[in-house]
């Protein structure tokens, strides 16, 4: 038989007694190895930083009915979130969301934030072996807690990546009449566009059009005489008029020179090229301007 000490070491959260866990004893279990996520629990120090072992430890330690929510749930679908919206670190950890339906016991614990809310059936899924609400009420619960423009480009993510539907979206904004926030998803929701196809690219969009710019056509590809010149990000094609919205892949060497090669030919062709960057994001009020700027400029305009 073997001993205590000859048990593999736990690789994620586990929960402890007094008499240990997870096949170690309880000395073990408490050693430096791990860290406290939340009281009964533990992970290994080399995971303190992992927002995805947070976010199970979390859930482990929790009613059996609890699920990740809020931009824990995003997060755990992958879907786009501010920049700022993070987990922390071991020494300033944040707490992770976790819910559980209106008649359970709301989780009161360190290192998770719990409540009681709403929760149908039909609101809650499992997704990588964990309970987390789903897409839809995901972005809906997302809806008071970040900007207009992210929840634009979150929806987007949902709609592009076949994780909801239209549908599925405008079914929980009409569920959750009366509830905070669901102004900015009704006034995101007609706005979502599945063709974006980046955040960044999402983003610009979103902020364009909440600043009364008309909306652009998403990735539409440029033909000239027959001959197809790029696929652009946004685009005005009466006023000739490209928005590129340039990410971290396009500050490698190569990719710039292609991007270079594809603006001159669409300038050549009589297109008007305006390029942003995540700087630029910061600056909305300006990204605006530059394009009603542009719109007001060209030839279409001119001849009304």
């Amino acid at each position: 038989m073997s001993s205590p000490s000859a048990a593999p070491l736990p690789t994620g959260p586990f929960l402890v007694t007094r008499q240990g866990g997870a096949g170690l004893t309880a000395d073990q279990a408490r050693s430096q190895r791990f860290i406290v996520p939340s009281r009964g629990v533990r992970i290994p120090r080399d995971l303190a930083d992992d927002p995805t072992a947070r976010r199970e430890a979390a859930l482990l330690a929790a009613p059996e009915q609890a699920v990740l929510t809020d931009t824990d749930a995003a997060a755990w679908w992958d879907l786009p979130l501010p920049a700022w919206v993070a987990l922390g670190t071991a020494k300033r950890p944040v707490a992770v969301a976790v819910a559980v339906p209106a008649s359970g016991n709301r989780p009161q614990r360190s290192g998770v934030r719990g409540r009681r809310v709403r929760l149908p059936e039909d609101h809650v899924t499992e997704h990588l072996g964990q309970r987390v609400t789903t897409p839809a009420r995901t972005w809906l619960d997302c809806a008071p807690l970040i900007p207009v423009e992210h929840l634009i480009a979150m929806g987007d993510a949902a709609l592009r990546n076949g994780l909801s539907t239209p549908a599925e979206l405008a079914g929980v904004a009409h569920w959750a009449a009366g509830r905070r926030g669901v102004r900015y998803a009704r006034l995101a929701l007609p706005l979502l566009d599945p063709g974006s196809e980046s955040p960044g690219e999402s983003l610009a969009r979103a902020h364009l059009i909440l600043a009364g710019i008309p909306r652009p056509q998403c990735n539409l590809n440029v033909v000239v005489d027959g001959r197809w010149i790029a696929r652009v990000d946004l685009a005005w094609p009466d006023a000739r008029v490209i928005v590129e919205y340039d990410g971290i892949v396009h500050l490698e060497n190569q990719q710039r020179l292609r991007d270079a090669e594809r603006r001159n030919a669409l300038q050549a062709s009589g297109w008007r090229v305006i390029t942003f960057t995540s700087a630029d994001l910061t600056r909305p009020w300006l990204m605006a301007h530059m394009v009603a700027e542009a719109l007001a400029q060209s030839p279409s305009h001119a001849e009304r």
